[in-house]
């Protein structure tokens, strides 16, 4: 995972999950002969609240500050070949990288092990309900059950993700700078930024730039590889504004 989410956005997403699960389990309880339909539903439903939990990661492209910066004259914007070759010779970056590795590693793990989980569990629970000797608060447990274990895998492997990870590195593969701003994947910055919520640092030997963040007890690290490290930090001086770049090794 190459973000995370605030306090806030954990507390809506815990809110989200629960009130999608309890209506789909009355749904289920009440009509367990269109289970398929209600399946296709939940799947529909994650995925736009995906879409919705990961529009502050696409803000370089939606935001109307976004347009505002793309309306500037373009200043810097390194080939994506350019970026890859630098990284792979960032030998450090691969250790960096473990920890969410092995997270993004288990969180696919854990989705093959969820749709394998839900039509047999599923299954199992739907010829129980049909059987006509159960009662609805029993046909309740069972549907819950479903899609409690699941989600709170899920919920479970974030938390653990959280606690874990103390720094995150996001590689920005695609960005560009304007003399009105930064736009990246998950990063938008504007001009002037003199009040800017980030630790800027340039490494001249691994050839990149960094804007590092606190959020919540782990500090998010984007990275903006690039041939020419001393050109954007020229550029983020002169038309940033930003006068505290640290040299790191």
């Amino acid at each position: 995972m190459s973000f995370q989410m605030s306090r806030k956005q954990w507390a809506l997403s815990l809110i989200y999950g629960q009130g999608i699960i309890i209506v789909l389990t009355v749904l289920n309880a009440f009509f367990p002969q269109y289970l398929s339909y209600w399946f296709i539903i939940f799947i529909v439903v994650m995925v736009v609240y995906m879409y919705f939990m990961m529009r502050s990661q696409l803000k370089h492209i939606t935001s109307k500050e976004a347009k505002e910066i793309k309306g500037g004259r373009l200043l810097y914007k390194p080939k994506p070949d350019e970026i890859r070759e630098l990284q792979v010779r960032d030998k450090l970056l691969v250790q960096e990288l473990k920890p969410m590795m092995k997270f993004t590693f288990l969180s696919f793990i854990i989705l093959i092990a969820t749709f394998i989980w839900y039509p047999i569990y599923f299954g199992y629970a739907n010829n129980i309900a049909h059987s006509g000797n159960v009662d609805m608060a029993t046909k309740i447990a069972l549907y819950l059950i479903g899609y409690e274990t699941p989600y709170a895998v899920v919920m479970g492997t974030n938390l653990l993700s959280r606690k874990g990870m103390r720094e995150m590195v996001q590689v920005l593969n695609n960005y560009e700078i304007y003399d009105k701003g930064l736009l990246g994947m998950g990063l938008t910055i504007k001009f002037p930024a003199s009040d800017l919520p980030y630790e800027v640092t340039v490494s001249k030997s691994r050839k990149f730039v960094q804007f590092e963040q606190k959020k919540g007890n782990a500090v998010v690290k984007y990275r903006l590889y690039t041939k020419s490290p001393e050109r954007v930090v020229e550029i983020l001086k002169r038309y940033g504004r930003i006068s505290d770049v640290k040299e790191i090794s």
